[in-house]
């Protein structure tokens, strides 16, 4: 009989340990850096009703009065830019729609080729290239650039962008990875909610659905957090929340007839629409085309060489000869019957209404507040907490300095 227990007792514990999920709570703890993307979340929206959790991890740590996006205020630009330090100048994503006169393909956020192309992205250097190179594990999960090799790189894991993949699909995933053992988990991560730019273009921003979509994305917040908590990952964690542009509100009586200003000029063709617009002349007369757009009320704009100092912009190929920004809330449109959103951004950077979110926590992090950041100061915020040297970028790696603890 006594041979018979300890042969049971011994089976049970054989399978105990083969059924128990794995343990490295023994192994030494590997820091994660959590870049989570907020798609057109303004500074505004926060509120102890709808975002208490953004809310109590910004008393953890550190939260900026606003997040200024690079010029254009639009989703591709600005997420290279965060993961780069670069301008859209130099990184090559100068707008969400583009053409190249190295290619007929035409680069759209809808294209699945032209974003999964390389052509569009080499002049782009995201960090997880200079991870990889020194063999370090980096999982996206959807990021601009990510789903195609960057001179000849790509994250360890990254998926293709699926829009309508639910939160606890997206959480499920991410977990999956950090649940690895230490040496196979990343040290940065990316994370992705969509769903309040998708509120505020189609019901603006003083919506219902924009209110239950800032709440959603905060309540998946808190179940990441928990959820790190549990897996005993909370501690070696810094989370950096941003989004890329803020949202304000485009009435379909502030629409811009664009068409009507290029009547007299048939081969020149507008090739960007909406907040920033930008005409292709096509050998079109660059003065004559500029002189029948100054006609048009709540609209600037400039031959692409002598744009504003300020918005870093106008000097790519991809760029067309001229760019126009519209006035806050206004829409160019180059046909009458074509529908704007409710909401639009795109508009100046430098507008309350453009600035996204930033808040930063974490076991290296300060406490306290940060007045208005360019967002070209992420990536070197990114590089110092990773142990990194910075890839040549835009710039001044100012920002580690006041967010990280000495």
């Amino acid at each position: 009989m006594l041979r018979v227990w300890i042969f049971v007792v011994g089976l049970f514990s054989l399978c105990a340990s083969t059924l128990a999920p794995p343990s490295f709570a023994t192994e030494p703890t590997k820091p994660l850096v959590l870049l989570i993307s907020l798609d057109g979340f303004k500074p505004s929206y926060l509120s102890p009703e709808l975002t208490p959790n953004l809310l109590a991890l910004a008393q953890r740590g550190i939260r900026a009065q606003g997040l200024i996006s690079a010029f254009p205020s639009l989703t591709f630009p600005n997420h290279v830019t965060i993961v780069s330090g670069q301008t859209p100048d130099h990184h090559g994503i100068v707008h969400n729609t583009m053409s190249d006169p190295g290619t007929a393909q035409r680069f759209s956020l809808a294209a699945r080729e032209a974003v999964e192309n390389p052509f569009w992205w080499q002049e782009a250097r995201p960090i997880w290239i200079a991870l990889r190179e020194q063999g370090r594990v980096v999982s996206t999960l959807f990021w601009p650039g990510s789903e195609t090799p960057i001179r000849g790189w790509q994250p360890n894991d990254w998926l293709r962008y699926e829009h309508e993949m639910t939160h606890e699909a997206r959480l499920a995933t991410l977990f999956g990875w950090l649940a690895r053992a230490p040496a196979e988990r990343p040290e940065l991560a990316t994370l992705y909610f969509a769903d309040v730019d998708s509120a505020g273009h189609a019901a603006g921003t003083d919506s219902a659905a924009l209110r239950r979509s800032v709440h959603k994305v905060d309540q998946s917040i808190g179940l990441l957090i928990e959820r790190l908590k549990q897996m005993e990952l909370l501690d070696s964690t810094t989370l950096v929340v941003v989004s890329d542009h803020g949202m304000t509100n485009s009435p379909p009586t502030q629409v811009i007839a664009g068409q009507s200003a290029l009547a007299r000029f048939p081969a020149a063709r507008w090739e960007w629409l909406g907040a920033t617009a930008g005409v292709r002349l096509n050998g079109e007369s660059s003065a004559g085309v500029l002189e029948a757009l100054a006609g048009l009320a709540n609209l600037s704009c400039w031959p692409k060489e002598s744009m504003p100092a300020r918005f870093r912009f106008g000097a790519h190929r991809r760029i067309p000869e001229i760019v126009c920004l519209a006035d806050l809330g206004y829409t160019v449109s180059d046909h009458p019957a074509r529908s704007v959103p409710a909401g639009q951004h795109g508009y100046d950077p430098e507008d309350p209404a453009m600035h996204g979110l930033l808040i930063v926590a974490g076991p290296r992090i300060q406490k306290g507040s940060l007045g208005l950041v360019s967002n070209l100061e992420i990536y070197g915020l990114l590089c110092r907490l990773l142990g990194l040297n910075p890839e040549p970028n835009d710039g001044s790696d100012t920002l580690s300095a006041q967010v990280i603890r000495p």
